[in-house]
């Protein structure tokens, strides 16, 4: 008897651990037979995927895209994995909050000997790692340019946005450059949205509660489609996109008058309270940090000199007018006491403004002009070649570069030269005609000229594909006539002229591929974005691109 209830116990273990299912021979191999899905299944899915794209307000193609029937796959794979159980999907599908993926956008700047200047985005990568510490994103974008046989070094700036993490993560091996209109979007930010910042009071508070009163009426508006009945399309306010508050408060400002006649009685006593003259003036003053952020995000040409002028001539317009708005003396003493403490400029940053022949002279701020030039000084000095004995027997240099006896001739010539550049001229075409009589400036040039004075250039990345997708959803209205021109005049070149058909398909083809690489405008996002610019890469250039 002991051993019967023994052999029940065993049983009764080995049950629970079977978690009370046996496998069956589907769980190792996969039926051959293609069942058919019955019409009422599909019926349901049909209507089902109706209400999906009503409801939601989504294109019909949503679920023709590789996403969704990627993520209905993975929904319909779970249920049968889970089908002995009394599952609800809304506890199997992550909140809104929580559903985010991070993303890394790396790109490449460099000049080469002909002072032409390369930018290569090497990629925008899913971040992948367990955490977002200084160490984890530095393997992960050391790995990244690993693959391309690029590694860092101390002869490397790397431009990041200047949260404490990315400052963290390149405070080694590399020289770190912060982007300048991160820099002022920040202050701007802080000057309309804070109340304390580091424990200071911002004291902005006519201008916040301006502000306040246009983003609820922005919002109202948007919300209950009374917009069309405006000129002009509102826009709402993002903390994600450069100087956003002034575009929002720019837009308001044009359509200001036209809205008396479209609010209701809630909202019109927060029109009411708004100072039109504030909001004139507030946008005048803002109006200058725009035109900043568009000269600073330019990756065609050289942006790095731009900075430091730039720079003093913002901090220059927060000088306080006996006729200034008391609104306006707030956002001025922001403005220039924050540029001033947080907006650090860096060693290059002089430089290349010294080696611009319009800002050597330092007009806009002849105080920094000896600090400059020793910075320059030193500079040349470390480009100087070696003098020791064993550097005296190696071979001359076969080049047309000649050093000067004295280092700082160069630099004195390049003082006393009465040569202006207009602001359309190009900075490198100049640097390029002077090659031989400045070799050693010339060499500095090419090094720092390179380096963007913004991480800008990937954050497009995450504005196309915002764009490509919202084109997508987005209905396509076209003139009937023209259509219907175009395609009775297609029609009589094939008749007349058969043998161009794969002429005409070709030009097609090239028409829709300069359509879809058309850059989108700028915008900010929230995610780490890194500018990586080499000065060795040139002679790999044939190698990897």
């Amino acid at each position: 008897t002991s051993s019967m209830m023994k052999r029940l116990r065993s049983c009764e273990s080995n049950s629970k651990n079977n978690n009370n299912k046996s496998l069956s021979i589907n769980e190792y191999f996969s039926c051959r037979e293609t069942k058919s899905i019955p019409p009422r299944f599909k019926n349901k899915v049909l209507n089902t995927t109706g209400e999906l794209v009503a409801m939601n307000n989504r294109a019909f193609e949503l679920i023709a895209g590789d996403g969704f029937i990627n993520f209905t796959q993975t929904i319909f794979d779970a249920g049968q994995l889970l089908n002995s159980q009394n599952i609800d999907v809304s506890d199997l599908l992550p909140h809104p909050t929580t559903v985010s993926v991070s993303f890394c956008g790396i790109s490449l700047h460099f000049l080469n000997e002909k002072l032409q200047l390369y930018v290569f985005i090497l990629g925008c990568y899913p971040y992948d790692r367990e955490n977002q510490n200084a160490n984890q994103i530095r393997q992960f974008v050391d790995a990244k340019l690993l693959e391309y046989d690029l590694i860092l070094d101390n002869n490397k700036f790397v431009v990041t946005d200047n949260e404490n993490k990315m400052k963290s993560c390149f405070k080694e091996s590399c020289t770190r450059i912060g982007c300048s209109i991160h820099y002022m979007n920040k202050q701007l930010e802080h000057c309309f949205t804070s109340d304390t910042l580091e424990k200071i009071p911002v004291n902005c508070d006519l201008v916040q509660e301006m502000f306040d009163y246009i983003r609820k009426i922005v919002s109202h508006m948007r919300r209950t489609h009374k917009q069309s009945k405006l000129p002009r399309k509102l826009q709402s306010y993002s903390d994600t996109r450069f100087n956003g508050a002034f575009r929002t408060m720019n837009v308001f400002l044009t359509v200001f008058d036209d809205l008396a006649c479209v609010l209701d009685r809630t909202f019109l006593d927060d029109y009411t309270l708004i100072e039109k003259d504030l909001l004139e003036y507030v946008c005048s003053f803002l109006a200058p940090f725009e035109e900043a952020i568009e000269e600073l995000s330019c990756d065609k040409r050289p942006t790095i000199y731009k900075v430091l002028p730039l720079r003093q001539y913002l901090i220059n317009q927060c000088k306080i007018h006996a006729d200034d708005h008391d609104g306006i003396r707030q956002i001025k003493n922001f403005i220039s006491t924050r540029f001033q403490d947080v907006w650090v400029l860096q060693d290059i940053h002089y430089i290349t403004t010294l080696l611009h022949p319009s800002f050597k002279n330092f007009d806009v701020n002849p105080n920094l002009q000896d600090k400059v030039i020793n910075l320059v000084k030193n500079e040349i000095i470390k480009r100087q070649p070696s003098t020791s004995v064993l550097s005296k027997c190696f071979d001359l240099p076969k080049n047309d570069l000649k050093l000067s006896l004295n280092p700082y001739q160069e630099l004195d010539e390049y003082m006393n030269l009465n040569v202006q550049i207009n602001e359309v001229d190009d900075i490198l075409l100049f640097w390029l005609t002077q090659k031989s009589k400045f070799p050693t400036l010339f060499s500095i040039v090419r090094d720092y000229d390179a380096v963007p004075a913004s991480n800008t250039t990937v954050e497009r990345l995450f504005s196309s594909s915002k764009y490509t997708v919202s084109d997508k959803l987005l209905l396509k209205t076209f003139d009937k006539k023209s259509v219907i021109e175009a395609t009775a005049t297609d029609t009589k070149r094939k008749i007349t002229d058969p043998d161009k058909k794969s002429t005409d398909m070709s030009l097609q083809n090239q028409k829709q591929f300069r359509t879809s690489t058309t850059a989108k405008k700028l915008k900010k996002d929230e995610e780490d974005d890194i500018v990586i610019w080499d000065d060795d890469v040139q002679d790999k250039e044939n190698d990897e691109f």
